[in-house]
């Protein structure tokens, strides 16, 4: 009997676009407005500042995603007990992290802060309100981790769905409440966030703990359960740490270069990105603890039906992002002027090459999964982290040659596409991956897929005055095209009969 659930898949999924599709329109509103209300300038400055803060998010992501791993291979071979004791381990780690995310940001964090960046003498006051409340706001988010990680395991999504959708709508409130309050904007909007962090939060923690019987938390000790999650999270802290530095750190380094606009430019640009990876995050929170619960229950029988999730997964994710993102590549600087009443110089590049580099990403995911799903991460982390590193003096590197700001994307999406490389390897060694399947049955048709979905949109761009009706027409041609050219041209016979009987279910049920 196949442990892969692909009903429960096929519900979350929908559950989790649901909560996408909401949060998208909301989030795009509120960039929108918010970097009207703060301007250029302070929109920059909260973004850089809080930046580094978030340079310490490899501790809790790290840790995040060790829970995740222990959470759903427990569940998968139904061990209540150990998953209890899990728990309430992982609680106290993660209240220590948050006491030591404070202590950094405290003291070299804020040194970093005060002595380093590159913040205008005038708002320095505000920037200082900024940094405080962004590590108050943090801490209460790495001290809720467990809870969501539990809630993601038990894949009760529904509940993910609508904490998520009630974090937007405060975020959007926050907005209204800016533009009417005449107080300091920048001040009030940390605060704000803070506030915001804390409602959500509390409803994932009493959530967690009246519906999971594991969430009872109670003081708990194991050496080796300590030592077993903190050797695999202490290996991620690579990965993890690599990921921060290629993000904040080249945030970071185009302050040092630049002023805080080109900050305002990329952050306006991560926005978009953000908003794109919503889908993948969204359809692959619902597949990644069916991988992990597969290999968990069975990987010798069971890696093959695994590897077939995992190469669906592959191609699924990118064919989402990808019929997103053509609209979005074509016309730029078109969507950018209708979403913000003024486009900040840089921001045009600096949009395309991030969704390029999110589209190439998005092959990754199912990858990462069922590497973590072994345990066995020491070798991976070491050599995937060293190369994504290699961001961070490379991008110094072309900036001190005198390079464009937008020339630290061009470097990302290269050593991007070479740890895709090096995870092919991995996939390889330690779970006997097919690459030449892997090539035949996933790149082969995505590239076919993607040469063949730009055309009838770039036929169309060309041929119309810059309108808002072209805009319209290029994103319905994409739309449509993609989806009949991904139907035949990127599926095989087996996913499409799969596909066909699954959306016939739905139909008959109705």
């Amino acid at each position: 009997m196949s442990v892969i659930n692909k009903s429960r898949i096929a519900k979350n999924t929908a559950l989790l676009y649901f909560r996408m599709l909401l949060m998208m329109l909301i989030w795009l509103y509120t960039t929108r407005v918010l970097l009207e209300v703060l301007g250029d300038v302070d929109y920059g400055v909260n973004n850089v500042v809080a930046g580094v803060v978030v340079m310490f998010a490899f501790l809790s992501s790290t840790m995040a995603t060790a829970s995740q791993r222990f959470f759903a291979v427990e569940i998968g071979v139904e061990n209540h007990t150990k998953l209890k004791q899990l728990f309430s381990i992982n609680v106290l780690i993660f209240i220590v992290i948050a006491l030591v995310v404070c202590f950094l940001s405290e003291t070299l964090g804020l040194w970093y802060f005060k002595n380093i960046m590159n913040i205008p003498e005038d708002r320095f006051s505000a920037a200082t309100w900024v940094y405080h409340f962004s590590i108050l706001t943090f801490m209460v988010n790495i001290i809720t981790t467990p809870y969501l990680a539990i809630i993601t395991a038990r894949e009760h999504m529904q509940a993910y769905a609508y904490i998520s959708i009630l974090e937007v709508v405060f975020k959007l409130a926050i907005v209204f409440i800016l533009i009417y309050l005449p107080i300091e904007k920048l001040k009030l909007y940390a605060i704000l966030l803070f506030a915001v962090q804390l409602l959500t939060s509390a409803a994932y923690i009493i959530y967690s703990t009246l519906k999971f019987p594991e969430c009872k938390v109670k003081y708990y000790w194991n050496r080796s359960m300590f030592k077993e999650v903190f050797g695999f999270a202490g290996w991620s802290v690579i990965g993890a740490l690599a990921m921060t530095i290629r993000s904040q750190g080249i945030n970071q380094l185009l302050n040092l270069f630049f002023d805080v606009l080109v900050n305002t430019a990329r952050g306006v640009a991560f926005q978009v990105y953000n908003a794109l990876n919503l889908f993948i995050h969204n359809f692959f929170t619902a597949i990644r603890p069916q991988i992990i619960k597969s290999y968990s229950v069975d990987h010798e029988d069971k890696s093959g039906e695994m590897m077939q999730l995992v190469f669906q997964s592959s191609k699924f994710c990118y064919y989402l992002i990808l019929m997103l993102s053509i609209p979005i590549l074509i016309e730029t600087e078109a969507i950018l002027s209708l979403w913000l009443t003024h486009v900040p110089d840089h921001t045009v590049a600096f949009t395309r090459l991030v969704i390029v580099n999110a589209i190439i990403e998005s092959l990754a995911n199912p990858f990462i999964a069922s590497i973590q799903a072994t345990g066995k991460i020491k070798w991976y982390q070491i050599v995937t982290g060293s190369i994504i590193l290699l961001n961070l003096p490379i991008s110094y590197l072309f900036l001190k040659w005198g390079f464009v700001p937008e020339s630290t994307m061009v470097v990302v999406i290269f050593i991007t596409l070479l740890a895709h490389i090096v995870r092919l390897y991995f996939m390889n060694k330690m779970l006997k991956m097919n690459i030449l399947k892997y090539f035949e049955q996933v790149i082969l048709p995505i590239l076919a897929v993607t040469a063949l979905s730009f055309a009838l949109p770039l036929i169309h761009y060309y041929n119309f005055d810059s309108t808002f009706g072209r805009i319209v027409g290029v994103t319905a041609v994409t739309l449509f095209s993609s989806i009949a050219i991904i139907y035949f041209v990127g599926l095989t016979r087996s996913e499409r009969m799969g596909l066909k009987t699954f959306v016939l279910s739905k139909i008959k049920r109705r």
